[in-house]
């Protein structure tokens, strides 16, 4: 699978010469993803659990979904009396 998967950091992670914080949201090839849930470093992401590493790497909806998407409803303000 040669897809990017976003995820977020739980630890400090230095990557491609930058210093990265926990809570950094960053975007790796799922390869790399599958590592760094391994070894802990996905905020989340417990190893030893398959659904929380599914999830992990399950992919983000494109911004094209995102954009389709309608806005939620919003309960209109009733004036007081």
């Amino acid at each position: 699978m040669a897809s990017n998967v976003r995820i977020t950091l739980a630890h400090h992670l230095t990557r491609d010469g930058a210093d990265l914080a926990p809570g950094d949201e960053i975007e790796v090839p799922h390869h790399e993803a599958r590592q760094l849930i391994a070894s802990g470093y996905v905020a989340g992401a417990d190893p030893s659990d398959p659904e929380a590493v599914a999830k992990a790497l399950a992919p983000e909806p494109s911004r094209k979904q995102l954009a389709a998407k309608p806005p939620a409803d919003k309960a209109e303000a009733k004036p007081s009396a």
